[in-house]
């Protein structure tokens, strides 16, 4: 999801505020505050993003160590706009609580950048790249769809051994009967899914995303690679498995409520249909809810192995 017309300009006043920069490409506030490098993005949980709560990412380390739990905690405590305070490697990232309105986001993460800055500094923190770890300038870069502040000799590094692993894989060839066989396993998955979710009397959404991932994922493991023939197929299947799962959990239920064996029921559940014994429109508004489903699930699936093929390999200075 990108940024509509209206947070982009929200962000590009608190980017004019601060003296900082406004990539509208990667919607990412960057450059040097108070003598780091800092870069200020939407803070984001799966496909979710969430422009109205940013984090605060600075490239730091310094000699007594890293923050401690306890540390960040304690920081969180005394700070009234701090969701969270953590440190992964030489990266410090803060979390502004969700603030909806503009003035409000533009004050919060202005005192909290000020406030963090200066707890870093009196904690001995030391602006450096965070690839290598000198304290030498460091910029933003987007790369393979996340970000990193690193200095130009670790992005020519990068860049070369990121160049070399994109020619292994894409010489790397594809097992197409193994995805084949991997995808079907992986729709039987989904489709168990679907009949053990029906049959506790719930149509939920967790069923299609569960058809969608053990399908695509199913191909990739035993292929070695998602093509876009893999995802053509992964679709194929989906849909199929989708229809015998639906039917499968009908035959179940003819056969409890009959008592005919489940082998029959599952031949006649066309023929129920037709004759009125399954109401028709129940029957097909379930078949086509449970499609819903495996859409909702399978698209950002796609749309996301898509984009990180598109990222793949991707190293770009934010500007």
């Amino acid at each position: 999801m990108r940024m509509n017309n209206r947070i982009k300009e929200q962000y590009a006043q608190i980017a004019s505020a601060l003296q900082l920069r406004f990539d509208e490409e990667y919607e990412a506030i960057h450059g040097n505050y108070g003598g780091y490098p800092v870069l200020i993005v939407p803070s984001s949980s799966g496909s979710n993003v969430y422009y109205y709560m940013p984090k605060i990412c600075i490239a730091a380390e310094s000699a007594l160590g890293p923050l401690s739990k306890e540390d960040c905690k304690a920081y969180k405590k005394e700070h009234a706009y701090v969701s969270s305070l953590s440190q992964s490697g030489r990266l410090v990232t803060l979390v502004v609580k969700n603030q909806r309105k503009a003035e409000r986001l533009m004050e919060a993460i202005g005192t909290e950048l000020r406030n963090l800055i200066s707890y870093l500094h009196s904690r001995g923190f030391q602006p450096c790249c965070q690839v290598c770890g000198q304290p030498v300038p460091a910029e933003a870069y987007f790369v393979s769809g996340g970000f990193l502040q690193m200095c130009e000799e670790c992005r020519v590094s990068l860049n070369q051994r990121m160049a070399v692993q994109m020619n292994r894989d894409r010489s790397k060839p594809e097992n197409v009967i193994g995805g084949v066989v991997g995808a079907a396993l992986g729709s039987l998955l989904g489709a168990a899914s679907i009949i053990l979710l029906s049959q506790l009397g719930y149509v939920a959404a967790l069923s299609g995303l569960v058809m969608a991932i053990c399908t695509l994922k199913g191909y990739e493991l035993l292929s070695g690679k998602l093509s876009r023939l893999g995802i053509v197929v992964s679709c194929v299947l989906m849909v199929a498995m989708t229809y015998v799962g639906d039917r499968i959990d009908w035959a179940l239920v003819v056969a409890r409520d009959v008592g005919m064996g489940f082998a029959s029921a599952f031949g006649y559940i066309p023929t129920l249909v037709n004759i009125g014994m399954i109401e028709a429109s129940t029957y097909w508004a379930n078949l086509l809810l449970v499609y819903l489903f495996v859409i909702l699930g399978a698209v950002p699936t796609i749309l996301g192995v898509l984009r990180n093929r598109r990222d793949e390999g991707k190293i770009s200075r934010l500007s």
